[in-house]
């Protein structure tokens, strides 16, 4: 079975984060679609840790990271009740649809065998001061147990998404300088709202980068109850994968957020001289300037951008999320690396276990990367702060 999968490697899933029209006078009227790709490139080996002087980005005798900053507690009225922290859960899965999710399909998906929780939260795709970006609706109570370790256990964090603000990731907060107690203004189907950065805090779910209370995304007019946060840390990744397009039906989109923990594909490597190909693409591009979710050739690309697009004019279809690309081939130890392979590092401090950055090694520790905004694509040596591992791609 575990063979068979690699026949729909090169198809296209697309996964869909905004859906619905918003109202008679949308901001953002069609769907916008980022594309994903099969659950066959999506899942891989669980990341061997590095031989040698590398360290691992997790590291379980690790002291948990202080919690992100948040703008002035102060401010707070506590008149909304946020339930306390209680315990640590995993994400295997986030899927989306359309419309609001019938709570038969809920009650389905919670009855799948492995499943242990699931919730129900509201996504879309909205302008955060004129930039589109993929936002959640979530009961803080809730969603808190499902998020990375630092946020999960900051009452301050969920107290202030619980009256208003918005939380955006480290990614979007930081790259382009919306700051921590700052304002942003959202454009929904009802027109536009003025908001607080509450805090830049990482959801863990990959492309998510902001995240509102429910009772805000009702005021912007977003999509009620059509996103599900799957939580099943014993199930088989594809056979959950399988029972929840079951469940959820051909409209849903099914996102993988977790390592697989074991080899679910076999596949051969992209030969050299299609990864000769690949790096001569990216090189076409050294000293354009970084540009956060750029994917524009001579304009402007972000890590992930760039080595999709590299990869995509050599033939080779890859991901577009660095998480997705960290999950789209077979992991390799760091005494094995080969030119070509793409090297990751979890580095925000918001979200320890999340893929944040990714590069693409030329041989003899250099790389060649889109680093961040200020810095152009360059070609620099291997950083092993914080690196995660390394992948080389399958075809």
């Amino acid at each position: 079975m575990r063979n068979r999968l690699r026949t729909c490697a090169g198809t296209t899933a697309a996964f869909a984060v905004a859906f619905t029209a918003f109202g008679a006078n949308p901001a953002m009227a069609a769907p916008v679609v980022e594309d994903r790709p099969p659950l066959s490139e999506q899942i891989s080996p669980e990341a061997v840790a590095p031989s040698g002087s590398v360290p691992r980005a997790t590291d379980p005798e690790a002291e948990t990271p202080e919690p992100p900053d948040v703008a002035d507690v102060a401010e707070l009225e506590r008149d909304a009740y946020v339930a306390p922290f209680r315990e640590a859960r995993t994400v295997e899965y986030f899927a989306v649809a359309p419309e609001k999710l019938p709570r038969e399909v809920v009650d389905a998906v919670r009855d799948i065998d492995g499943v242990e929780n699931v919730l129900t939260v509201d996504a879309a795709r909205v302008e955060v001061d004129g930039e589109p970006t993929s936002l959640l609706g979530v009961n803080p109570s809730s969603f808190r147990n499902h998020a990375p370790k630092p946020s999960a256990e900051s009452d301050e964090i969920w107290q202030g998404v619980a009256e208003g603000r918005i939380a955006l990731s480290k990614d979007v907060g930081t790259e382009r300088e919306l700051d921590v107690g700052g304002e942003v203004t959202l454009a929904g189907g009802n027109g536009e709202v003025p908001l607080e950065v509450w805090t830049h805090a990482t959801s863990g779910i990959a492309g998510i980068d902001a995240l509102v209370s429910r009772e805000l995304a009702r005021e912007l007019g977003m999509p009620e109850g059509n996103a599900l946060v799957v939580s099943a840390p014993d199930a088989d990744l594809w056979d959950l994968h399988e029972e929840l397009e079951e469940a959820l039906g051909e409209d849903a989109s099914i996102q993988l957020v977790a390592d697989a923990p074991e080899p679910l594909v076999d596949g051969d490597a992209v030969p050299s001289t299609v990864i000769e190909q690949v790096i001569a693409n990216a090189e076409t591009q050294l000293g354009v300037p970084y540009v956060w979710g750029g994917t524009t050739p001579n304009v402007g690309f972000d890590c992930s951008g760039l080595l999709q697009w590299a990869f995509r004019e050599a033939g080779v279809s890859i991901p577009r999320v660095t998480h997705d690309q960290w999950n789209a081939g077979q992991r390799v130890e760091w005494d094995d690396l080969q030119r070509g392979d793409l090297l990751f590092w979890r580095s925000d401090p918001t979200a320890p276990d999340y893929i944040s950055h990714v590069a693409i090694y030329l041989g003899d520790g250099q790389m060649l990367e889109a680093p961040r905004t200020g810095l152009d694509v360059r070609v620099t040596s291997v950083r092993t702060a914080n690196y995660a591992g390394a992948v080389r791609v399958n075809v």
